[in-house]
């Protein structure tokens, strides 16, 4: 599912322009969001109530990036495309671009403390899911890792 996007561009012989690979990205975004979602959501909802934090700002922090990218790809890329590379950047785009970061790690952190909470039965700290938090970064390789540890508690939560 997640190389689809690609390989489609290739078959169909689709030059890879800002717009395509713009659009992929995004593709590739809602898919990692989406898991990161379902697993923090079910985690956060399993743990003792005195444990479980407010998934608002979470799901605010998941649509972030996403509203940054689709603002990249309709107000700048075709505007990179008229005129060509600008002299300089808009300047919403870096403040957006630092937000949709701190909203990533924000996200990243919330999943991964209250998959390992409810994994090691107590509250975790950073150094307890680091690994795992990391592990993100090298999407989607570290999902892949990641997966098989979200099914065994899944497992072992519903029985």
């Amino acid at each position: 599912m997640l190389i689809l996007p690609t390989v489609l561009c290739l078959l169909w012989g689709v030059p890879f322009e800002p717009l395509v690979v713009a659009t992929i990205g995004l593709f590739l975004m809602i898919v990692l969001f989406g898991w990161m979602l379902s697993v923090g959501v079910w985690c956060n909802a399993r743990l003792p109530e005195k444990r479980q934090s407010s998934v608002v700002l979470f799901i605010v922090a998941l649509i972030i990036p996403l509203a940054y990218l689709l603002m990249y790809i309709l107000l700048y890329l075709p505007q990179l495309q008229v005129d060509g590379p600008p002299d300089k950047p808009p300047l919403w785009l870096l403040p957006m671009h630092m937000l949709s970061m701190l909203a990533i790690f924000y996200a990243f952190w919330f999943t991964w403390s209250k998959f390992k909470s409810l994994l090691e039965n107590e509250d975790a700290d950073f150094m307890i899911f680091s690994s795992t938090f990391f592990m993100l970064f090298i999407f989607p390789l570290g999902v892949w890792i990641i997966q098989p540890n979200v099914n065994l508690l899944y497992h072992k939560l519903s029985s």
